[in-house]
């Protein structure tokens, strides 16, 4: 394998979306060492793989079937897609994204052995939505589905799976855990949003149809920024709901060093600057992860 062609791999993979996964596997870790005193470590990095990798595997399938379908023309503002440049040939993003998919499994394996029914259904429809987002002759991008599926599998889904392979328990802490996944999920539909108001207008021209679109140029614009104001209340209800140290709720200020890109998603104009604010919102969700993860687990000291 040449260098251009791994380097090619890479640019469809995205790795700057990788917070998006990376971050609710966080604070799953942290929220069972704050309610349980609970870490595996080998399985902790397990499932941090597995979500790293399911998160490739979506990229690839995206880059895949938008290329072969004609969705990326010459006017897409994004990042330059493989396929549809033909930078890479299709049968290469295939084989890419069906061997990050099979190695997620074969990593996941040991995790559903460990954690039983629960994980296994996770897992599989895991990797069913992570095709299913693109692929198959019902892509749910195309209906409108992009937010809600970012909202519940890098959301609830992501941080309650998470949280119990490490304590094995259904019931524990349930609705604090649900509760605080909501707020990677609503950022990581705000950068679903983003995306889709970015493409809004070569969208139109499409079979796509995405919730930018449904909801109008101004709706379009205030879907990203409603979603991140819906994250930063989340710490707040979860002082207030579960009696909750408030100093979980300094993860809500992370927000105030992003108004910049928050006004800009109100104001700009839309173009190739938007893929800045795509990526600055991507590091936002890691931030408030990572600060949320980090006061919970000073909390157990």
């Amino acid at each position: 394998m040449n260098n251009s062609l791994i380097k090619s791999l890479l640019l469809a993979a995205r790795p700057k979306t990788l917070p998006a996964s990376a971050g609710p596997v966080l604070l799953g870790l942290a929220l069972a060492y704050r309610l349980e005193s609970q870490i595996n470590f080998l399985t902790a990095t397990l499932t941090l793989l597995c979500a790293l990798l399911l998160q490739v595997s979506t990229n690839l399938v995206n880059d895949y079937y938008d290329g072969i379908r004609g969705i990326d023309g010459e006017d897409r503002l994004g990042p330059q897609r493989m396929t549809g440049t033909g930078a890479l040939s299709s049968s290469h993003v295939k084989k890419a994204f069906m061997a990050t998919l099979m190695l997620s499994l074969l990593l996941g394996i040991y995790l559903m052995y460990v954690a039983k029914t629960p994980i296994i259904v996770i897992g599989l429809l895991s990797i069913l939505f992570a095709y299913a987002y693109t692929g198959g002759p019902l892509p749910l991008s195309y209906f409108a589905m992009g937010e809600v599926l970012a909202l519940v599998f890098f959301g609830p889904v992501a941080v309650w799976g998470t949280y119990y392979i490490q304590v094995l328990d259904i019931q524990s802490h349930l609705q604090t855990v649900l509760l605080v996944g909501l707020a990677p999920g609503f950022i990581s539909a705000a950068i679903m949003a983003i995306n889709n108001l970015r493409d809004r207008e070569t969208d139109i021209k499409t079979k796509k149809r995405t919730l930018a679109i449904l909801a109008g140029p101004k709706g379009a614009r205030i879907l990203p920024i409603l979603f991140v104001l819906l994250a930063t209340f989340i710490p707040i209800v979860h002082v207030s709901s579960f009696q909750e140290n408030p100093r979980i709720m300094v993860a809500t200020f992370i927000s105030y060093f992003f108004f910049k890109t928050w006004n800009a998603l109100a104001k700009e104009p839309i173009g190739p600057n938007f893929n800045n604010h795509l990526a600055t919102t991507g590091k936002f969700l890691f931030l408030f992860c990572f600060t949320y993860s980090v006061m919970l687990i000073s909390l157990s000291f």
